[in-house]
């Protein structure tokens, strides 16, 4: 039977809609993932220096340094939660350090939150950590974990008041290094694999540093003062060589204002601009 030319039509343009979208679907080109960047309000590098005879790019200082970098960026963001302490953080910080470990403990971010810096503006200029120590935790003597040691100067990063012209220090406490103590549990091989992306001339990495590192605890301090005893801590920072703020950068008192923002030097020793990520032992990098 011959059937109408418009019942003919109604079967003909379902089945013609159907192959363009299989065409279409099948002739799709796959998505490129978003490389990572830095939130816009980041407008600051980090100038790392070193105990002579430590190395800014051995596999637990590079962990380090990714780690403290990625805690003061979930800070400023307010992004430390576990529900969304990945949004800025670096590529692999939410594997290597367990999301839920500022809920556990509030110091790893409540000394640079208490600035709250998520409501000033843009955050400039040059930060100074100093690493002072990577070495063999003593309690745990037979397990693959690595005390690291950080002093960090931020009275040489200022930030906007949100008017022109108008800037001042992120912290009241920004002439007090700020201690940072990490334990890091290194994976069972050893063997260096995230050397070649530990320096660059990037202010932050776009793909995972953390290689199979954990980071098993944080904890950050500022204040040497104990708030029950008044009895002084012992300040692991008092023993280093001073501040390594360049004096035309250094605020002199314990809360600065600027007209001008202060400036961002190049990144030392830096992330590489573009690399390919290093991969764990399953093969995986995210």
């Amino acid at each position: 039977m011959k059937l109408p030319r418009s019942r003919l039509m109604a079967r003909c343009i379902p089945a013609a809609a159907l192959a363009a979208c299989l065409l279409a679907a099948c002739s799709a080109e796959p998505s490129t993932p978003t490389k990572y960047q830095l939130p816009e309000n980041a407008q600051f590098s980090y100038r790392w220096t070193a105990t002579p005879g430590l190395d800014l790019n051995s596999d637990a200082a590079i962990v380090t340094r990714a780690a403290v970098e990625s805690a003061f960026l979930a800070t400023m963001t307010r992004t430390y939660s576990e529900n969304n302490v990945g949004k800025y953080t670096y590529p692999g910080y939410t594997r290597a350090v367990d999301p839920a470990m500022g809920e556990k403990d509030q110091s790893i971010y409540k000394t640079w939150d208490a600035s709250r810096l998520d409501v000033w503006g843009s955050v400039h200029g040059t930060a100074y950590p100093y690493l002072v120590s990577l070495q063999k935790a003593a309690d745990y003597p037979t397990t693959h974990v690595v005390e690291a040691l950080t002093c960090l100067w931020l009275n040489g990063v200022s930030v906007s008041l949100n008017r022109p012209d108008e800037y001042r220090s992120p912290f009241n406490s920004a002439l007090v290094p700020q201690a940072i103590k990490m334990k890091l549990r290194a994976p069972q091989d050893e063997t260096p694999k995230l050397t070649t992306f530990g320096q660059g001339p990037a202010r932050y990495p776009t793909t995972d540093v953390f290689g199979d590192w954990s980071v098993e605890s944080m904890d950050v301090n500022s204040s040497w003062i104990n708030a029950w005893t008044r009895k002084p801590y012992d300040d692991p920072c008092a023993a280093l060589p001073g501040n390594p703020v360049p004096p035309e950068q250094l605020a002199t008192t314990t809360l600065t204002f600027y007209q001008a923002h202060l400036p961002t030097l190049d990144p030392s020793p830096g992330w590489p601009a573009d690399a390919e990520r290093p991969t764990t032992s399953a093969g995986d990098g995210k």
